[in-house]
């Protein structure tokens, strides 16, 4: 793929997640799934908040430990400005105390910033599971209404095991395999690992939201084709959990915007299928001809 059609399917998912954000917003705004998010909002920070207050030593070591493998992955590579470049470099120069300073100031900055997101990871990730028995079910309901077509095609057949283990298996490789893979990235694996928490955090919901409605092969293409706003998504999700009074609404917000990315998916989807139906049957009319 080229750079500029790279860039062009940033700027789709982007705005893609945008509109489906927005959706999202005006499907939560309703009093009982409001009270409903907000309930579960404030309980989940109160236990996590608790939780990181009563264990932040051990919690606090661990982020430390995280930055300083990234940090002196970094200086080893070169990619730190003021840390004299290479890790024997950094070793034989004069000026050691500089170098070992900014160091520190980088490992710093750095474990204040895993720590937050950390923090509003399990937050979030907490939410997403809680959310499938608190409030998917009214979320989902109100946001069908609004895609009446989709409901008025029967129920979709059973496209046979495979697909439904893939669909069923793929999060949770995603989820073990893709930590993995982004691990043994260096420097730029914390942004890794942020992405795909972001991206999974979605994709576990879109499942649920798909059900009786997608079947197996259908929700793998609808993954495919919502894959990039997905991660969008996922990432302003975890962004509002930072916004005061707004991230009273982000259990409304995720399951309603999963629910809205499946949705325009699936609309996308089978008008592609109908264009195509419709292009094939056009070609066979005129070679009958």
């Amino acid at each position: 793929m080229s750079l500029k059609a790279r860039w062009h399917s940033l700027l789709g998912a982007v705005r893609e997640s945008l509109v489906c954000l927005a959706l999202a917003f005006r499907s939560s705004l309703r009093p009982g799934i409001a009270l409903r998010s907000a309930g579960l909002c404030l309980l989940v920070f109160a236990v996590w908040s608790w939780v990181f207050y009563r264990h932040f030593q051990p919690i606090g070591t661990a982020a430390g430990v995280v930055s300083v493998f990234v940090v002196m992955g970094g200086a080893v590579l070169g990619l730190l400005p003021g840390t004299g470049g290479t890790g024997g470099s950094v070793a034989g120069m004069a000026g050691i105390a500089p170098a070992l300073a900014m160091l520190l100031l980088y490992a710093a900055v750095l474990t204040v910033a895993v720590l937050v997101v950390m923090y509003v990871g399990v937050i979030v990730a907490t939410i997403r599971l809680a959310l499938r028995w608190a409030l998917l079910g009214p979320v989902r309901e109100r946001v069908q209404a609004r895609y009446p077509a989709l409901l008025a095609q029967p129920r979709p057949e059973p496209s046979g095991w495979l697909a439904g283990v893939r669909g069923w298996l793929g999060p949770w490789l995603g989820a073990s395999l893709g930590m993995l893979l982004c691990l043994l990235v260096p420097v730029v694996n914390g942004v890794l690992l942020f992405l795909l928490l972001a991206y999974l955090n979605v994709r576990f919901l879109l499942g649920p939201a798909l059900a009786g409605i997608a079947n197996g092969e259908e929700r793998m293409r609808i993954v495919r084709r919502q894959r990039g706003a997905m991660v969008v998504f996922g990432v302003l999700i975890l962004l509002l959990a930072l916004v005061p009074v707004v991230n009273l609404l982000l259990p409304a917000l995720l399951g309603a915007g999963a629910c809205h990315l499946g949705y325009r998916g699936m609309e996308a989807e089978r008008q592609a299928d109908a264009g195509a139906s419709a292009g094939v049957q056009r070609s066979s009319i005129t070679s009958v001809r």
